[in-house]
Parts: structure tokens; C-alpha cells; sequence
């Protein structure tokens, strides 16, 4: 009898069972209510109504304002441009320029030693003040000494070497005479007589080269003595100490020639130099031998006097500056040599110059350009500028002091455009006119102060510039 198969289990069948509900479960319905045609129509119509109505709810506003627009540009476009001007300005005749300026000694230098040896004493230490010739130090070099000794010796033993080839030339030159004698009777011959010649050439030969052994000897003493004589160091003028770098026994060479291998250092402040370096465009305005103020942070509100002596000559090309030379008698010291200050120089031009607002400048193909109102036209005209204050400029060329200048031209004002005045400026007249005393061009070369003389100051220099408040 077979057995009954998995498939006819209970089990199985309560599978069967559940998953049959399960896919009518999932099942969709099969009585679902059809939606009509006519009620999608309406809702696309009503969706596209109020797509329409919203872009033309944006789009007609739009429109009527762009129309306002262009219209309100034409009418704005056949009016004149409305301009702010104002005439040029002439500038003050007094220019005051205040630039750093640096203190230097009148003269200095530092002293390096010629001989090797060591420091054997020094006299004076920094501070302290020396006049010319003065001893500053001795050095101990016995190697140059032991030279000098020595070629002292070769001297006197060429002198001796002189003195024996003149008797021996003495000795020859008779000889020969006694032979040259004696040829006559036939107590010599010839032969005798050539051999006596012969020994007084030899004996001079001698005698010359001793004697420029001699000259050479006596060169190299004195080479000698001379080195030796830089064993004492002394003040090449009179001046202040300023730096002692070695102290007693320290070795010198005389190699030693870099920055701070120096012996001393001497400097003359009883006198000295103001060094300030002036930018171009006041370069025109010094005067030699004026007097220029001068100060520092140690003494506030207090200047002293120094006077313009010379300048470089040239413009540095780099910074386009001129450096220039103060001098100051410095017989209190109240000032002293690597000070850092201010220089005060009180300038007057001898003709003004126009200025005008920075604003009103047009930086153009062709160049630096103003517009200038004649009745209601512009008109551009080509300017060559100055100093820059910032908020205005020098004019140089270009405008005569008259003209009405547009302060604030703008990108589409045009050469030849209409333009109308701003009511607060109406009035071209108000300016002043300085078309008299300012020149429309460049000044000639005639016309120019004489440059400061590159050579030394005249025979009456000016008093000496004591301190002033």
C-alpha cells in the first residue's frame, strides 16, 4: 500500500488556503467609478485661465512701465545735461614743504692700521675731542722693525762696497797711466796697454752697479721708515672720537679694512651737514644760500637756522628727488651727527598757479583733458597738471583762470554737447581772473630760477645759522 504524499498534508493545504486570500486581498477592486471626460476638459481649461491670467498680471505692468521709461529717457534725452562748474583757482604764492632730513658730520673717517703688530697703547678713547697731528695710539711691530734694522745694514755694507770700488777704480785709472807712459820706450807692449784699459772699464762696471745697489737700498729704507712711522696712529684733522674697536695687546693686521675692523673713528661736528632729498615739482623754488628751519623730536618746538649751500645737481632717477646740502654751525652741539629730523623749507613762487577740483579732470585717450562751458557748449581742452593736493591739482597749461570747468563731467558728456548750468553756480563771473598773472604755457627756460651752483660757496658765505625758535 503507497504512503500519502506531502502534497495532501493539512499543512499544505492551510498554505494554499492563506495565500489564495492574500492575492484576492491585493486584487484591485473591479467596480471603480469611471471619471468623466467632461470634468478633465473643465479642469485643464481652469488650470490654463489662470496661467494666462497670472502672466498677464506681470507682463501688462511691465509693459506700461517700460513704455514710461523710454518715454521719460526721450524727454530726459532732449534736455541739456545739467553740469556743476566753477573757475579755476589761483594758488598761493607761498609753498611750504616739510620733508625728513638726516644729520651728518662735516667730515669723517675711520682709521685702519698700515702695520702688523699688536696695540702697545692708546690715548684717546670715544668722546673724546682731538686736534690734528694728535697721537691716538701706538703699535708694537717688531717684525717691521727688525726689517728696517736689516735694510739699514744692506745700506751701509753698499756704501762700503762704493767706497772700495772707488779706490780700486783709483788704483786701475793709474795703473793704466803708467802703462800708456811707458809705451813709448817699449817697456810695455800693447797687449799690456789694452789689459790696463780693460781693468779700469771692469772696476767702473763695478763701481756703477754698487752704486745703484746703493739707491736700492736706501728706497727700501725709507720704504721701510715709512711703514714704521704708521706704528704711531695721529688725527687726520681735528675732531670727536667717535669709535675705539681694540684695546691694548690686541693683534692689528693691516688686511683688516672691512666696516667695523677699524682702529678709531673720527668725526669734525663743530660743523655740519643736513642732508633732505626734494621731489621734483619743487625743485624750481630753491634759492642758493637761503636760509631753511630745521628740527627735532629732542627739542620740541624748537628750529634751528641752517642755510641751503648746494644741491646734487641732478634729479635721483629713481625717486625724482634732488639732494640737496644744509649747513649748520654747530659750535653749542646742540645737534649731533646721525640725527634724523624734519627740514622746513618756505617757498615762494613767483608766479601763481591755477588749480582745480581732481574731480573735474578727464583721463581721455589723448590725455589729461577739462571741459570748460563756453555760453551752453562744451568744449574739452588738453591740460598738463601739477602737484596733486588730493582734492585738487595745479593746472599748468591749458585753462587762463576765466573759464567755467565742469566739476563733475560725466561718461556721456560729449565735445560740443549742450549742456545748462546748476542753478547754485549760475553766475560765470564770480570767479576771480587771473588771466594776467597766470601763464597759459609752459615757462621757458629763461624764465626759470637759476639751478644752486654745483662748485664751492662765494668767498662771504651767509652768517652762520644758529638755533632759533
Amino acid at each position: 500500500m503507497e504512503t500519502p504524499t506531502s502534497q495532501n498534508s493539512p499543512e499544505t493545504h492551510d498554505a494554499h488556503n492563506a495565500q489564495d486570500a492574500q492575492d484576492a486581498h491585493d486584487a484591485l477592486p473591479k467596480d471603480l467609478p469611471k471619471i468623466s471626460k467632461t470634468r478633465l476638459t473643465v479642469v485643464g481649461i481652469v488650470i490654463v485661465v489662470l496661467f494666462v491670467g497670472l502672466f498677464l498680471a506681470g507682463y501688462i505692468p511691465r509693459t506700461i512701465r517700460m513704455k514710461e521709461l523710454d518715454q521719460q529717457a526721450e524727454e530726459v534725452a532732449d534736455q541739456p545735461q545739467i553740469v556743476d562748474v566753477a573757475p579755476p583757482k589761483p594758488s598761493e604764492t607761498q609753498v611750504n614743504l616739510t620733508i625728513p632730513g638726516d644729520v651728518y658730520a662735516w667730515q669723517q673717517t675711520a682709521i685702519f692700521a698700515r702695520v702688523n703688530g699688536y696695540l702697545k697703547s692708546w690715548t684717546y678713547d670715544i668722546g673724546s675731542h682731538v686736534e690734528v697731528g694728535q697721537v691716538l695710539a701706538q703699535i708694537d711691530a717688531p717684525d717691521t722693525d727688525a726689517q728696517l734694522n736689516h735694510a739699514r745694514a744692506a745700506l751701509e755694507q753698499a756704501k762700503a762696497n762704493v767706497v772700495k770700488d772707488e779706490a780700486d777704480l783709483a788704483l786701475a785709472q793709474a795703473t793704466y797711466k803708467r802703462y800708456h807712459g811707458l809705451l813709448p820706450t817699449g817697456g810695455v807692449t800693447q797687449q799690456d796697454l789694452d789689459q790696463r784699459q780693460s781693468d779700469v772699464n771692469q772696476t767702473q762696471a763695478v763701481k756703477s752697479a754698487d752704486d745703484a745697489a746703493v739707491k736700492s737700498a736706501q728706497a727700501t729704507v725709507e720704504q721701510l721708515e715709512a711703514q714704521q712711522s704708521f706704528e704711531t696712529i695721529v688725527a687726520p684733522f681735528s675732531g670727536t672720537i667717535t669709535a675705539r674697536n681694540y684695546d691694548v695687546g690686541a693683534l692689528i693686521s693691516a688686511t683688516k679694512t672691512a666696516a667695523g675692523q677699524e682702529l678709531f673713528r673720527i668725526a669734525e661736528t663743530d660743523k655740519l651737514r643736513v642732508f633732505a632729498k626734494v621731489p621734483q615739482p619743487y625743485v624750481t623754488f630753491l634759492k642758493p644760500h637761503e636760509a631753511v628751519s630745521f628740527e627735532v623730536g629732542n627739542y620740541p618746538g624748537r628750529r634751528f637756522t641752517t642755510y641751503l649751500d648746494r644741491t646734487a645737481g641732478a634729479l635721483d632717477q629713481s625717486s625724482r628727488t634732488l639732494l640737496t646740502q644744509l649747513d649748520y654751525d654747530n659750535h653749542d652741539n646742540d645737534l649731533w651727527a646721525g640725527m634724523y629730523g624734519k627740514v622746513h623749507f618756505d617757498m615762494r613762487r613767483d608766479k601763481p598757479v591755477l588749480t582745480v577740483p581732481t574731480s573735474a579732470l578727464m583721463f581721455e585717450a589723448a590725455g589729461l583733458q577739462l571741459a570748460v562751458v563756453e555760453g551752453n557748449t562744451v568744449h574739452f581742452r588738453q591740460v598738463a597738471v601739477g602737484r596733486d593736493f588730493g582734492t585738487e591739482v595745479e593746472v599748468l597749461t591749458g585753462v587762463s583762470g576765466g573759464e567755467q570747468v565742469v566739476t563733475n563731467p560725466s561718461a556721456q558728456l560729449t565735445d560740443g554737447a549742450i549742456v545748462q548750468i546748476a542753478a547754485q553756480n549760475e553766475a560765470p563771473g564770480s570767479g576771480p581772473k587771473v588771466a594776467d598773472s597766470v601763464p597759459t604755457t609752459a615757462p621757458s627756460p629763461n624764465d626759470a630760477p637759476p639751478r644752486l651752483a654745483q662748485t664751492d660757496p662765494p668767498s662771504d658765505p651767509p652768517p652762520s645759522g644758529g638755533a632759533g625758535k
